[in-house]
C-alpha cells in the first residue's frame, strides 16, 4: 500500500547497547543505555547483574553513536547499573534518573542527573530505599515525583518522595503520604501517572480503580512534613488489570490506556479506554469501535505531532512475553484523534517486544529500537539495532511547512511568542510536545497539547504560550506548526519557564559526602511496608490465611504484587491483606473476616480472577483452624478417618500432606517446592496422638491444625471441606509453623 497511506520503516542501523532506555535530549540527540556492557556475550547471571551502566549518545545528523563523557558512580564513587531506573526531564533540561539495577526484583537507592552541555553524569542525594521499576513525573512547580519501585529486599518501596532541585534544602527529597493509609493500597512497579490540567497527580494503572493524588495537601508524621492526600477517582477501567503496556496523554488532560495484560492467559487485550480529566467527574469510556485491531502486550505507544498515536511491536501471546513467531506484532497500528479509529501502517521488519523503545524525534519519525536482555532467551534476541518509522504525514505530496526562526527559545506561561515561518502555508494547528524519555514500555516525559488561539499574518504567527504549569510542567517542548493536510514542520526544541523563575539555575551542584551523611543519618519518617506488616501480624492473635500465588512476571510475587494485592483486598472474605507478599515462596498472607472461616477456594478463585485478568494464579489456600478432633472407621476400611469439628460447627475432613499439596512455590524451577519429611508425616503423627490420649476423653481432643485447604466431591458425608495436615499444635505444645 501506498506508503502515503501506511508509512514507511527505514533500514535498520547499528546502535552500541541495547537501548532499553532511550530520552530526547534537548540537544536534538538520544540519549540511551542497557543492561549489560556486550549485549552479544553470553547471558548467564554474572552479565545481567553487572553494577555499571554503558550509556551512549546517538546523534541524528551523524547517525553514529558516542559514550557519555563518564560512568555515573554514587555518591561514594561507586559505579550503579541504571537498567530499570525511571527517569524525566527536569526544568533546565537535564536528566533525572532514580533507582537502577542490583538483580532482578532489587533496586537501588541511587539518583542521579544527566547534563547534556556537558555529556556527563551528577550523582544526588540517595532515596529513601532502593528502586526498581520506578515512575518519575515531572511537576508544575518544576519539582519530580518519584512513585513506587522495589527495595533491595524484593518488597515495594510504597513510600513515594518528591525531588526539589532547591540548594537551600538539607534533603532535597520530601516523603508523599502512602497510599496504603488512605486505601490506594500498594503500588504496582511503574506506575501510570499523569498530570492533569487542575494540577493533581492520576494513577491511571495498571491496577483498574484510579486514583487522584494532591500534593497540596500537607501534614506532619513524626515531626516530619508528608506531602499529599490520595484521593479515590471513582471510576475502573473495564479492562481490569493491565500491565506492561502504554498510557498516553494525547491532548490536553485526555488519557488513553491501551492494550496489556493478560485474558485468562489466552494472551493481552485490544481494548483502549479513555478518560478526560477536564471534567468534574471523569469517568473511563470504551467502545469496540476504538480497540486497536491486534491484542498487545510488551509494546510502545508515541504520540505524534498531529495528536494522532501509533502503537509499535508487542507480542500477542499469552504469558509475560511470548516471542513465537506466530505471536510477535510487527505491523504498527495508527489511531487518528478525528475519526477516532485504528488504522494498519507498515511493518518494522523486528520483534520490539519486552525491553523496546520507540521515540518520537524532532524531524517527525519514530525510533523503535532495544528488546531482549533478560535471562532465559538468547543473544540473537537481544537487538542492538533501531528502525526509523516514517509516518503518513511525511508522504504526503507538497512541501512540509518550515520554522525558520523564534526571536528566543524561552518562552514564558501565558504570553504571546513569535514563530517565522518558510512560507505562507496557511498553518492548521500549533502542537507542544513534550520531549520523550522511555522504558518498559512507559514513556514518563510524553504529553502533547495544541496551542489554541494562535493567529497568522504571511510567513508571522503569534503563538500564545501555554497558560500555566499544570497543563505544560517548566521544561525542553518541540514546537510543530501543521498545515492544512496535518503534515508537521520539522520541530524546534523549546523551553518554557515562570518569568520569576527562567534566570535562576535549579540544579543542585550539592554532591558532597556531607550532604549524603545528612540525608542517610534521617530515617523515612513513615514505615516501609515490612514495618507495617510486623505491626499488624503483632496485632492479630491467630495465624493469617496464606494464599498461593504465582504471577505470570518471572521476576516473582514479591516486586510484582501490587495488582494481586489489590485483588485480594476486593475479596468479600478478606479483613486485611498483609501489605509484604513471601518472595521465596510466592505466597500472601491475609487475615479473614470471620475467624475459623472454611474459604471456598473455587468461589475465591473466580473472585480474584475477576480483578486479575490472568496476569496471576492462585495455586490454593493454607488455613489454620481449631476444633476437637475424632475418628471413626471408613465404610468397608479398617483405617481411620480424622474429622476436626470447628467451633462453629463446621466439620473438616483430614488428610496426609502429599506433594499436590504444596503451596511454597519455586520461582527458578516454576514448580512447587519438595515437601519435607515433617510435613509428610505430620497426619500420622496427629493420628498417633488421637489413638495414644487418654481414654476418658472418650476419642476426641482439642488441637488446632495447620494444612492446605480444598473442597470435596459433592455429596461426601464428612463435610464440605478437605485439610491436608501440614502441622498441628496440641494444648502445650509447640504451635504449628
Amino acid at each position: 500500500m501506498a506508503e502515503e497511506v501506511v508509512g514507511h520503516w527505514s533500514d535498520p542501523i547499528e546502535l552500541s547497547n541495547v537501548a532499553v532506555h532511550v530520552s530526547l535530549l534537548p540537544t536534538g540527540k538520544v540519549l540511551y543505555w542497557g543492561r549489560r556492557a556486550d549485549p552479544k556475550g553470553p547471558i548467564n547471571q554474572a552479565s545481567l547483574d553487572e553494577h555499571f551502566t554503558r550509556a551512549f549518545v546517538w546523534d541524528p545528523q551523524t547517525g553514529t553513536s558516542t559514550p557519555t563523557a563518564n560512568e555515573p558512580l554514587d555518591m561514594n564513587g561507586n559505579p550503579v547499573n541504571l537498567f530499570c531506573a525511571g527517569h524525566c526531564f527536569l526544568p533546565d533540561g537535564k536528566l533525572l534518573i532514580v533507582g537502577g539495577h542490583l538483580t532482578d526484583g532489587k533496586g537501588i537507592t541511587h539518583a542521579c542527573t544527566y547534563d547534556a552541555a556537558t555529556n556527563t553524569f551528577t550523582p544526588k542525594a540517595p532515596m529513601n530505599g532502593g528502586r526498581w521499576y520506578p515512575s518519575a513525573l515531572p511537576l508544575p512547580d518544576g519539582r519530580v515525583i518519584v512513585m513506587s519501585g522495589a527495595l533491595e529486599s524484593y518488597t515495594p518501596n510504597n513510600i513515594s518522595q518528591i525531588w526539589s532541585s532547591d540548594t537551600s534544602r538539607p534533603n532535597p527529597w520530601t516523603e508523599v503520604a502512602d497510599p496504603r493509609a488512605e486505601g490506594a493500597g500498594v503500588l504496582s512497579l511503574y506506575p501510570r501517572v499523569h498530570l492533569t490540567p487542575k494540577g493533581k497527580i492520576f494513577m491511571a494503572g495498571p491496577q483498574p480503580r484510579s486514583w487522584f493524588l494532591d500534593l497540596d495537601v500537607k501534614k506532619q508524621v513524626n515531626e516530619v512534613e508528608i506531602a499529599g492526600a490520595w484521593i479515590d477517582a471513582k471510576t475502573e477501567r473495564q479492562a481490569r488489570l493491565r500491565d506492561y503496556c502504554p498510557s498516553v496523554k494525547y491532548d490536553t488532560g485526555k488519557i488513553m490506556y491501551i492494550g496489556g495484560g493478560e485474558q485468562e492467559s489466552q494472551g493481552p487485550t485490544e481494548m483502549v479506554e479513555f478518560i478526560d480529566l477536564n471534567g468534574e467527574s471523569p469517568q473511563w469510556t470504551s467502545s469496540p469501535s476504538t480497540n486497536m485491531k491486534i491484542p498487545r502486550k510488551q509494546f510502545n505507544a508515541t504520540v505524534l505531532p498531529d495528536g494522532s498515536v501509533m502503537v509499535t511491536g508487542g507480542t500477542k501471546g499469552a504469558g509475560f512475553n511470548n516471542l513465537d513467531s506466530s505471536a510477535t506484532v510487527h505491523q504498527a497500528e495508527l489511531w487518528d484523534p478525528v475519526a477516532n479509529k485504528w488504522t494498519d501502517m507498515a511493518s518494522e521488519n523486528f520483534n520490539r517486544c519486552y525491553h523496546g523503545t520507540a521515540l518520537l524525534l524532532p524531524d517527525g519519525r519514530v525510533m523503535s529500537a532495544g528488546s531482549g536482555e533478560y535471562g532465559g532467551i538468547t543473544t540473537a534476541d537481544c537487538l542492538t539495532n533501531a528502525q526509523f518509522f516514517e509516518p503518513p504525514y511525511l508522504h504526503k505530496s507538497g512541501p512540509r511547512p518550515a520554522i525558520v526562526n523564534t526571536p528566543s527559545d524561552l518562552v514564558y506561561y501565558g504570553e504571546q511568542f513569535s514563530v517565522i515561518l518558510g512560507s505562507d502555508d496557511p498553518i492548521d494547528k500549533i502542537s507542544w510536545v513534550r520531549l520523550g524519555s522511555v522504558t518498559h514500555c512507559c514513556n514518563m516525559n510524553q504529553s502533547l497539547m495544541f496551542l489554541e488561539g494562535f493567529s497568522q499574518e504571511g510567513t508571522n504567527l503569534t503563538v500564545p504560550a501555554p497558560a500555566n504549569a499544570n497543563l505544560a510542567p517548566p521544561g525542553h517542548y518541540m514546537l510543530f506548526v501543521l498545515n492544512k493536510q496535518r503534515v508537521p514542520s520539522v520541530g524546534r526544541i523549546m523551553r518554557i519557564a515562570s518569568s520569576s523563575s527562567a534566570s535562576t539555575s535549579i540544579s543542585s551542584s550539592s554532591s558532597s559526602s556531607k550532604l549524603m551523611a545528612v540525608v542517610a543519618s534521617k530515617p523515612p519518617a513513615q514505615p516501609h511496608l515490612a514495618e507495617q506488616q510486623e505491626r499488624i501480624m503483632a496485632e492479630r492473635d491467630r495465624p493469617p490465611v496464606v494464599v498461593g500465588i504465582t504471577p505470570v512476571c518471572p521476576y516473582g510475587l514479591g516486586p510484582c504484587w501490587g495488582g494481586a494485592h489489590d485483588a485480594l483486598c476486593r475479596m468479600s472474605d478478606i479483613d486485611v491483606v498483609c501489605p509484604v507478599a513471601n518472595q521465596a515462596d510466592a505466597v500472601a498472607l491475609v487475615y479473614l473476616k470471620q475467624e475459623d472461616l472454611l474459604p471456598d477456594i473455587d468461589a475465591w478463585r473466580k473472585e480474584f480472577a475477576q480483578t486479575v485478568n490472568g496476569s496471576y494464579e492462585m495455586r490454593g489456600i493454607e488455613t489454620t483452624v481449631s476444633g476437637v478432633l475424632s475418628s471413626k472407621a471408613r465404610s468397608g476400611d479398617s483405617e481411620e478417618q480424622m474429622t476436626l469439628t470447628l467451633a462453629a460447627g463446621p466439620q473438616l475432613r483430614l488428610a496426609p500432606f502429599r506433594q499436590h499439596s504444596q503451596l511454597k512455590w519455586d520461582i527458578t524451577t516454576r514448580a512447587p517446592r519438595p515437601i519435607s519429611d515433617a510435613e509428610a508425616g505430620a497426619y500420622q503423627r496427629l493420628a498417633e496422638a488421637l489413638a495414644a490420649m487418654d481414654s476418658a476423653a472418650q476419642g476426641v481432643m482439642p488441637v488446632r491444625v495447620t494444612g492446605t485447604l480444598h473442597k470435596l466431591r459433592d455429596g461426601d458425608s464428612s463435610g464440605k471441606f478437605c485439610l491436608d495436615v501440614r502441622d498441628f499444635k496440641l494444648p502445650g505444645h509447640k504451635a504449628p509453623t
